[in-house]
């Protein structure tokens, strides 16, 4: 069965542009078949998107190179594109096991003068060899409870001190056992948003 996580997605390239607004901000994005959410930016990312921005207004980080941000599983690029739009400095990684996705987010990269990212072909964390400030996911719930709860762990690992790990999940889709895991990872896990049956956690790598 072919998913948005297949490496070579077998259904026929069918490109289309589609438009997407944050704080005021407008884009017109790159998508195609076999990649997630290929219609529209779902509600889960836009709302992680929102809550990120919203806390994260005048940041340290800002316009900073050595900060270094991680989205992974990143599809055609929105958290990319949008990241990159928001905090212009900073370097990224964008990653994701599907290889179709991985060029139309180097596409929608490029087509808005993003400098200083790598785009990144890797099954979770099995090719990510740096640490990051920041790691942003919209979990494939649809590749099951072992490789998500996989990536939560590795992004642990893969955080700088003081790093933070967003991610989004819906409560029907076992929000409160991901709760329970980064809890159980991390040493903490806060809920900072919820919003039409999503919840964006936040979780810290604190000092040991």
């Amino acid at each position: 069965m072919n998913h948005y996580f297949s490496e070579n997605p077998e259904i026929k390239s069918q490109k289309k542009l589609i438009k997407y607004t944050i704080e005021g901000e407008r884009f017109e994005l790159t998508t195609d078949n076999g990649v997630f959410s290929k219609a529209k930016v779902d509600f889960g990312t836009d709302l992680m998107l929102k809550t990120f921005i919203k806390l994260n207004k005048n940041s340290k980080f800002e316009g900073k190179s050595e900060f270094k941000v991680l989205d992974i599983g990143c599809g055609y690029g929105v958290v990319s594109v949008v990241m990159k739009a928001f905090y212009k400095g900073i370097t990224l990684v964008s990653s994701d096991v599907n290889e179709r996705a991985l060029e139309l987010t180097k596409e929608n990269l490029e087509k808005y003068h993003a400098k200083n990212f790598e785009v990144v072909k890797s099954f979770a964390f099995d090719e990510i060899k740096e640490n990051f400030d920041v790691v942003l996911s919209n979990p494939p719930i649809r590749a099951g409870k072992e490789t998500i709860f996989k990536i939560y762990a590795q992004a642990y690992e893969h955080l700088n001190e003081n790093g933070e790990f967003y991610c989004v999940i819906q409560t029907k889709h076992g929000a409160k056992s991901t709760q329970k895991k980064l809890e159980e990872i991390f040493g903490n896990c806060e809920t900072v948003t919820i919003d039409g049956g999503y919840r964006i956690y936040r979780s810290k790598k604190e000092k040991i």
